[in-house]
């Protein structure tokens, strides 16, 4: 997740970079999404929502905003990002095959058998 403060230009300015961090430091499907804080004080908002879409538009990756203080958006943006991952994972998966894990116990080989008398 990537916050920034709708309320400071400058942390608005700062996505660009956080974003190129990632493409760099992080594997290439990470999921993300850019969230703009504070909603809930709209009077003193320097970054418009139209900015802030239009930038996720950008990168193709999901955006909300938020207000933390008024609880506005912020269980949908963890769950909305939970469900992205959750899904991203369901697909490698099931393409890949993964690891089958059952409660059924496999039949021990008798093949070899040593007697002690």
């Amino acid at each position: 997740m990537l916050v920034y403060d709708i309320t400071n230009e400058k942390s608005f300015d700062n996505i660009k970079n956080w974003i190129r961090n990632i493409e760099e430091h992080a594997s290439a499907d990470v999921e993300k999404m850019i969230l703009g804080n504070k909603c809930d004080i709209n009077e003193k908002r320097q970054v418009s929502k139209d900015r802030g879409e239009k930038l996720a538009l950008e990168y193709s990756i999901k955006f909300m905003e938020t207000s933390a203080k008024a609880n506005i958006n912020v269980e949908n943006a963890f769950l909305t990002l939970a469900r992205d991952i959750k899904a991203k994972m369901d697909t490698k998966l099931s393409s890949n095959h993964g690891v089958k894990i059952t409660t059924e116990q496999q039949k021990k080989s008798s093949f070899f058998r040593c007697v002690l008398l």
